[in-house]
């Protein structure tokens, strides 16, 4: 194991080697998109709907298999930092992945090893409550995971009813209203040094942000986005700490507009960077960005690599199914010969937009709480926060193996 960083008061983790991600929610239930390895993989309508995977799904290979690379989890075992997830299914596949690492997954003892023993007996007493929405809108409810220190992570999905498509809030959402009275419920985190009680200034500590890309057009996406994001995290929850995360690639980009992925996603990279807040009144200090996107790309292009498709043809090669998605992304084989609508599945996604967490999850969460450590536990400002999140991202959103001091 190696720490993530200096671990201090706020959050603490450290990076499991050879323990794998299970893609469990915290009462053992499995996340949505979760890819078992060998597992067959066939959908009676997989070359109409589900994108054509066909088979038994592969392992990773060579240089994807390489230790330190996608073999590692985290486990987070303290944290008094509350935070919120926002997004659609994306958002909540980040969640889940986070909520593994803060709880440990409870049903499992049938597989459990000696290393899963030895996390789930020191894991956090996670307490798990989903907030009623009696409007019964089209959105999950809000779900809170709590630890014993006070800490708190919490995921909402957002849709036309909570958020329009210029990320503006309802405030009369019912979900939102409904979340916020949570959050107000327990402000004392005490106690101080001086054993008193103390109140929280703020509903939230950190709110993280995964635009709702699929249901956006690029085109469209602009800073205003950005700053609506901003006002929401300082109006709503008082927040102090904002992260972005980058767009990775899905199935509905089109392969001809990939230029304008890059060019929205380098346009939050440049937001993060150069965020300062609008006035003294807002409590948003900072930016960070989490460059999934990067990650993705490194991902694409091994793949390709591995697969033999040409540089030119990595980000325009699709299987022939209805949601055309991206060979390099989510096969383990290039087309079949015989019918180009499916492939042999991979380890990496099930539908060209969602990833498996088993494989990806480890490094997206190592990358996360590096980027809290630095803004939390090293109280980093301005520049040195930024160089500290750029090095976050540098040795978790790529894969770079990493190197481990020793083994749990």
């Amino acid at each position: 194991r190696t720490h993530v960083g200096q671990l201090r008061q706020l959050i603490k983790a450290r990076i499991v080697r050879k323990l794998p991600v299970h893609g469990l929610h915290a009462d053992g239930t499995d996340v949505e998109y979760r890819c078992r390895p060998g597992e067959e993989v066939f959908h009676p309508k997989a070359y109409r709907l589900w994108g054509g995977l066909n088979g038994t799904r592969r392992p990773l290979v060579h240089p994807l298999n390489r230790s330190g690379v996608l073999d590692f989890a985290i486990h987070i075992s303290d944290t008094r930092l509350r935070a919120m997830i926002v997004g659609n299914s994306l958002g909540e596949q980040l969640h889940a992945g986070v909520e593994e690492a803060m709880c440990y997954p409870i049903n499992m003892a049938e597989t459990m090893t000696v290393s899963d023993r030895k996390l789930w007996r020191n894991r956090s007493t996670c307490k798990t409550e989903f907030a009623k929405n009696p409007d019964g809108q089209w959105i999950k409810e809000p779900r809170i995971v709590s630890t014993p220190s006070g800490g708190m992570l919490a995921v909402i999905k957002d849709n036309t009813n909570m958020i329009d498509t210029k990320a503006k809030w309802n405030m009369n959402n019912t979900a939102v209203q409904l979340l916020i009275e949570a959050l107000n419920k327990d402000k004392i985190i005490g106690p101080n040094e001086a054993n008193e009680n103390v109140e929280r200034k703020h509903l939230l500590d950190v709110l993280v942000y995964q635009f709702q890309s699929g249901h956006v057009d690029l085109q469209d996406f602009d800073e205003y986005y950005l700053e609506q994001a901003i006002v929401t995290a300082g109006d709503l929850f008082q927040a102090t700490s904002v992260i972005f995360p980058t767009i990775g690639w899905m199935n509905n980009v089109d392969s001809t507009r990939a230029d304008k992925w890059r060019e929205v996603n380098e346009r939050i990279r440049n937001f993060a960077r150069l965020y300062t807040p609008a006035s003294k009144a807002s409590t948003v200090e900072s930016v960070q960005l989490l460059d999934i996107a990067r990650f993705s790309e490194a991902y694409i292009e091994t793949n390709a690599k591995i697969l033999g498709i040409a540089p030119d043809e990595t980000y325009t090669l699709r299987i022939e199914s209805m949601w055309e998605s991206l060979v390099a992304q989510m096969c383990a084989s290039l087309p079949f010969a015989k019918d180009q609508r499916g492939c042999s599945p991979g380890m990496v996604s099930l539908d060209g937009m969602h990833s498996c967490p088993e494989t990806f999850h480890g490094r997206i969460n190592a990358a996360l709480v590096c980027l809290l450590d630095c803004k939390f536990n090293r109280g980093y400002h301005s520049f040195s926060l930024t160089m500290c999140s750029d090095r976050c991202n540098s040795k978790y959103m790529t894969l770079q193996p990493i190197p481990f001091t020793f083994d749990v």
